[in-house]
């Protein structure tokens, strides 16, 4: 079997030399040509488009044609002198230019004077300029040439970003805007190479390739060579996925369906398997979205039938490519892209989600690692513990004689428990307790919850929260505290406070527990205790703003 050529040679060989071989860009074809037929061409052109989409190849083709001197309903006839000169790129008169690496003022004015000198072969000079975007200054040289230019020389500029061209050079040029191709065009031409060369693939394989080139041709005739490079008499869609790096649909599906029935195991499992065997978990997130895609467009359309995974149902198929949705790929935060992945899957349903929470908070706290020291006897290193048995004597009065302010002594917390049981809040695990009856725990946490209130009031900061706040749940070591639904900003606040309640709930309780804050649909009854100051503060606060929330922040 004779060696595969080079991807330039085969790029090349396919590129497009006549107008009617041009792919997928039939408006921007049948206008040029239109000129050409009534000699009505412009003097510059701006082609706009993804890359690989024909551009160049097209500003070629134009060259050819308003050089040709058999040119017959504006095709070039590809034959002459000129048309061979301009393909084999020995033609003097046209001058391509990159000006990604050519773009400073200096660069353009160097190109003066080719501009205004005659062609030497061909009846017009053609200044076929890529990647033109990243001109900057070098227009200011380029703009006086472009409003009154010589009558032998034509511009082609092609850009992937006409957003950074200044608006004087759009209104100077003809602008034409290239689309993507569609999967079916490349997969025509695909196989048309495929059969010129002599070889064999898969359906699967073709198409494939055609959907990773992402509209562009170039790339999939790239993606092509590759493949062809490797030999054997067959391109196989396995042997596409093991070069590219890329997993096998059922893998996907699977992923797909961790993601959205919260099976983080199986999910994980599964990335493990992927990295065993070199897959790309970029190119693995991108399946997965195309998956999603799919499965959402059959769920909408009353379809599940046509695909395993849109049976899943749109709202948790929104869901889970919501979360794909936020994966950045280009982020260097530790773990990559793999932790990325796993954050998704562990981020399942609702229920799911506080049902591993709650697994790894007791496994955590669990009460047999925890050493048997009181809390009061081991505070946190660098600080002093929230609450204290004893409330500090006052400091001495100065020596000047005045005498300072009497500290404000607590009130007294009325020791009545809440009689009325508080339902689980939605989403939020069914303790045990709500199936066999209140457990012990949360029974004695109910019957001193005033105790605690007292307790964890002493530190003033912390103080609205507990009184905000009712017990729900116990779970193992996990005490779930319910705030009301219209104070979420008590509950962000409890979050932030943690540490503290835990501490107080501890040590009422004699023995370490977690506190989780979740909120509530219920309307709870928050009523701070009885306190004569505190009601005449809140009396005239509502006189001023009524019941209307206008402002709180956390006091320490």
């Amino acid at each position: 079997m004779s060696e595969s050529p080079t991807h330039q040679a085969l790029y090349r060989r396919w590129r497009s030399q006549r107008f009617e071989e041009v792919v997928g860009q039939d408006p921007v074809v049948t206008t040029i040509r239109n000129a050409l037929r009534t000699n009505r061409t412009s003097h510059a052109y701006l082609f706009v488009g993804p890359r690989g989409t024909g551009k160049t190849s097209l500003a070629r083709i134009l060259a050819k044609a308003i050089n040709c001197p058999n040119v017959a309903d504006g095709e070039p006839c590809d034959a002459c002198p000129s048309c061979n000169a301009i393909r084999e790129g020995r033609a003097l008169d046209v001058v391509e230019l990159d000006a990604a690496s050519n773009n400073r003022v200096d660069d353009i004015r160097e190109l003066l004077p080719r501009i205004y000198t005659a062609p030497a072969d061909l009846p017009t000079k053609v200044f076929i300029v890529d990647e033109v975007q990243r001109i900057t200054q070098g227009w200011d040289v380029l703009l006086k040439t472009l409003e009154e230019p010589p009558p032998h020389v034509l511009f082609v500029f092609c850009t992937t970003d006409p957003s950074q061209i200044r608006p004087a050079v759009l209104s100077r040029v003809q602008r034409f805007d290239f689309r993507p191709l569609p999967p079916i065009l490349i997969e025509a031409k695909l196989r048309r190479i495929l059969e010129a060369d002599g070889r064999a693939a898969e359906p699967e394989a073709v198409a494939l390739v055609a959907h990773l080139a992402d509209g562009g041709m170039r790339d999939a005739e790239s993606i092509l060579d590759q493949l062809l490079s490797g030999g054997g008499d067959l391109l196989t869609a396995d042997a596409v996925r093991d070069l590219l790096g890329l997993a096998d649909g059922d893998s996907v599906a699977r992923f797909v369906t961790a993601l959205v029935t919260g099976d983080p195991v199986a999910g994980i499992a599964l990335l493990d398997a992927l990295e065993d065997r070199g897959r790309d978990l970029r190119s693995f997130t991108d399946q997965a979205i195309d998956a999603l895609r799919v499965a959402l467009r059959g769920a909408l359309a009353g379809t599940p039938g046509a695909n395993p995974l849109s049976g899943l149902g749109a709202p948790a198929l929104v869901a889970a490519a919501r979360r794909l949705a936020a994966i950045d790929p280009a982020s260097a935060a530790p773990g990559g892209m793999r932790f990325q992945l796993e954050l998704a899957l562990l981020e399942t349903a609702p229920q799911g989600a506080q049902r591993v929470a709650a697994s790894i908070a007791v496994a955590v706290i669990a009460p047999a690692q925890v050493p048997a020291v009181p809390i009061a006897a081991a505070p946190v290193r660098g600080r002093a513990p929230a609450f204290a048995a004893e409330v500090p004597p006052p400091p001495a009065a100065p020596a000047s004689g005045v005498s300072s302010p009497a500290p404000a002594v607590l009130p007294a917390v009325p020791a009545v428990p809440d009689p009325r049981p508080l339902p689980t809040p939605p989403g939020s695990p069914v303790p045990a307790s709500a199936v066999t009856g209140p457990s012990e725990l949360l029974v004695e946490l109910r019957r001193r919850w005033p105790e605690i209130v007292a307790l964890i009031s002493r530190h003033p900061p912390t103080k609205p929260l507990i009184e905000a706040c009712r017990p729900l749940a116990v779970d193992g070591a996990v005490v779930t505290l319910g705030f009301p639904e219209s104070q979420l900003f008590l509950r962000e606040a409890a979050d932030r406070r943690r540490p503290t309640l835990e501490e107080g709930l501890s040590r009422v309780l004699g023995r370490p527990v977690a506190v989780r804050c979740v909120a509530t649909n219920v309307e709870m009854d928050v009523t701070p205790p009885a306190d004569a100051e505190g009601t005449a503060v809140i009396a005239a606060a509502r006189a001023v703003w009524g019941d209307e929330l206008v402002g709180v922040r956390e006091v320490d």
